[in-house]
């Protein structure tokens, strides 16, 4: 990687940059508000597609539906990157949206739970993919003096999502039935609307200007040179840095937290009318979700900006810390609902968040452009590979437990892996991406 040439960059934006970073903004957001959402939905859907209303049954389950997803945006990424350093970022975004809109809208009118793995796998495919070509999208139209502040701006969109599918859901929760349906299919059914974005691709947004460059200049790229001598350390870097931040939020986070408050409340409402127990545990749910998603997008929005100023090693161990004591202060210090699990839940998404407006900054800068969108898809993707087999860990680890806390505090010490790990990644504060 080159170091900033003494050059002025020009920083006025024009209105492609801005088109860019439009669609990956609203593309994550979207992403987001469809985790929040199925997070939400899934418990629900999982007790009335296998009729049963016992917790512990369906937490296996759980770990299925998470493990479906994760390993279906690896796939996605891996094929719509590969696609996308062939295709181009643009036409490829355009699939990868209707892929994600499509099927996971198709989710709420699942009759059986294979039918539900099937839309979360294909649905997870199109999220996955987008998640790498938005990022190599902003990354190459914006000058390098903006990408720490936009990194942030990414990773905190995801994090809106979150917001926005907590609000959702919190009005969902007082509302068991909606136009007929269960509330749990019309949040699935929300999934149709990035459709609308696609329009927004087509109509406005450019090829990037680097990608058209490589292209026209001949350069030509293969999957395997990604493990070639000069980018196998970077992909494997890539690789680990990235498992230990999804493997931090979902394992950790994400699939459980909210089923870890149903527990709560509905032992603290037990022996009350089944009504007021599932419009107690479903308004508590929606509440956590939403103080998780607060802490995310202010934790999302700093990792870039703190990957700029501190370095991106430096940076990187202190989120690792900081995850690692605010989700044991979490999980072994809080024994019921209320405020003291409202605010570790919000810091423990400020660190746990922080890592995703790291990642954008970051893994950009381990790849030259003609292999950058494949580079990513491989990076952050394999990472959801190994953290999809450390969500089914934590889900055995949660029936044997009797339930989730001591197994995400367990999950947790994940952090301890990403601590040691990016003592060995490459600093690339202050270098250009490579051509």
């Amino acid at each position: 990687m080159r170091e900033n040439p003494e050059r002025a960059e020009s920083t006025a934006p024009n209105a492609a940059m801005w088109a860019a970073l439009v669609v990956a903004f609203m593309g994550w957001m979207f992403d987001g508000m469809e985790m929040g959402l199925y997070s939400w939905a899934v418990p629900p859907a999982l007790k009335e597609l296998l009729h049963t209303q016992d917790n512990a049954f369906i937490q296996p389950y759980i770990g299925y539906t998470v493990a479906l997803f994760l390993v279906g945006m690896s796939t996605g990424g891996i094929v719509f990157g590969r696609l996308g350093d062939t295709l181009g970022r643009v036409k490829t975004m355009i699939i990868t949206v209707m892929v994600y809109a499509l099927f996971t809208g198709l989710s709420g009118l699942c009759q059986n739970f294979p039918q539900l793995a099937v839309c979360r796998f294909i649905g997870a495919m199109g999220l996955g993919g987008e998640w790498g070509l938005g990022v190599a999208l902003v990354m190459e139209s914006w000058p390098n003096t903006t990408r720490p502040l936009l990194a942030g701006l990414l990773g905190g969109a995801a994090n809106v999502g979150f917001l926005i599918a907590a609000l959702l859901t919190k009005w969902l929760s007082n509302h068991s039935q909606v136009a007929g349906m269960a509330n749990w299919r019309i949040a699935l059914m929300m999934g149709f609307l990035p459709a609308l974005l696609t329009l927004f691709v087509r109509l406005f947004v450019k090829e990037s200007e680097k990608f058209t460059q490589a292209k026209e200049a001949g350069q030509k790229s293969r999957f395997a040179d990604l493990f070639t001598p000069e980018l196998q350390r970077n992909s494997l870097i890539g690789i680990a840095v990235s498992a230990v931040a999804v493997l931090g939020m979902w394992g950790v986070y994400q699939a459980w937290l909210q089923g870890w408050v149903e527990q709560m409340v509905g032992k603290a409402h037990e022996g009350e009318a089944v009504a007021t127990v599932k419009a107690a545990v479903g308004h508590a749910r929606a509440v956590v979700g939403q103080y998780m998603a607060i802490g995310s997008i202010i934790g999302a929005f700093f990792g870039g900006l703190l990957a700029q100023s501190m370095g991106r090693r430096a940076s990187y161990a202190l989120f690792c810390g900081g995850a690692l004591i605010s989700s044991l202060a979490l999980y072994m210090g809080c024994h019921e609902y209320g405020t003291r699990l409202l605010v570790l839940a919000t810091i423990g998404g400020v660190f746990s968040a922080s890592f995703f407006g790291w990642l954008p900054l970051y893994l950009p800068e381990l790849f030259p452009t003609r292999i950058r969108a494949t580079g990513e898809g491989l990076t952050f993707n394999c990472g959801r590979v190994i953290s999809a087999v450390g969500v089914l860990f934590t889900g055995h680890i949660a029936k044997a437990f009797g339930g989730p806390a001591k197994a995400c505090a367990i999950m947790a010490l994940i952090n301890l892996v990403g601590l040691a790990v990016i003592a060995f990644a490459p600093e690339t504060k202050d270098c250009e991406l490579p051509e």
